[in-house]
């Protein structure tokens, strides 16, 4: 990709939050036509915003399909999709993952269901289960995957993100990663995606009731699970 052309994409991506959309057909096309070009999966609403903003910062290169800082670089570290509809296969794979609970009732957050419906709540408890068992259990298809977590990024960032780089060949450099965190805090994130206001909830009232939520269907929830696939009890156990 020339930067000729990528500067002519940026201007006309360029978001009032200072981000850039970077969906051109012509990038989309040159990184989709690798094999090799890795991919960064997550189901939506897993702390993707987050990692990215991280990585873009630490790598001081962005992923695809938006640049929050480094606006002006004509490569990418990966390519980022939420897999929604799980037809993506790819042989290269950063795998990011949630606590289902806190994913299902962000999720019906996010499109303003109720969160006691038991229909909508079903829905995506079931999606997520399918997700996590083609990238955990039944992937049968990448040459090369590094699984990560949300919570594992919260509790100890520096344990999770040395996976980030070894998967891309190199050493992890602490200094770099706490100077990256320093930059991308939760004010930060939220400034950062102006362009979707429900990426970051820090409402007292959104907590509160994730935690009505959690107490209330926790034990349903991983039981919906599990009957769809058994094999991730061997993955979620830390979040029971």
């Amino acid at each position: 990709m020339s930067m000729r052309l990528l500067k002519k994409i940026i201007n006309r991506a360029l978001n009032s939050d200072g981000s850039v959309s970077v969906d051109s057909p012509e990038i989309i096309k040159a990184v989709t036509d690798n094999p090799a070009f890795p991919y960064l999966v997550s189901f939506s609403r897993t702390g993707s915003h987050w990692l990215r903003m991280i990585m873009e910062l630490y790598f001081e290169m962005p992923s695809l399909v938006r640049a929050f800082y480094f606006k002006d670089v004509a490569d990418f570290t990966c390519y980022h999709t939420h897999d929604m509809d799980l037809k993506l296969r790819r042989e290269n794979v950063l795998y990011l993952y949630r606590n289902p609970v806190e994913t299902v009732y962000s999720q019906l957050c996010y499109y303003k269901e109720d969160y006691n419906d038991q229909e909508r709540r079903h829905y995506w408890t079931n999606l997520y289960a399918q997700h996590l068992a083609k990238w955990l259990v039944h992937d049968d298809f990448t040459k090369k995957k590094t699984v990560i977590t949300y919570e594992g990024m919260k509790v100890d960032m520096a344990h999770e993100f040395v996976k980030i780089c070894l998967h891309f060949g190199e050493e992890l450099d602490v200094c770099k990663l706490e100077a990256a965190l320093e930059k991308s805090s939760k004010a930060e994130l939220k400034k950062k995606t102006m362009h979707d206001a429900q990426v970051v909830n820090l409402t007292t009232e959104y907590q509160i009731n994730r935690n009505v939520f959690a107490e209330e269907y926790t034990d349903r929830i991983y039981s919906e699970i599990y009957s769809c696939e058994p094999e991730l009890q061997h993955w979620l156990p830390k979040f029971s």
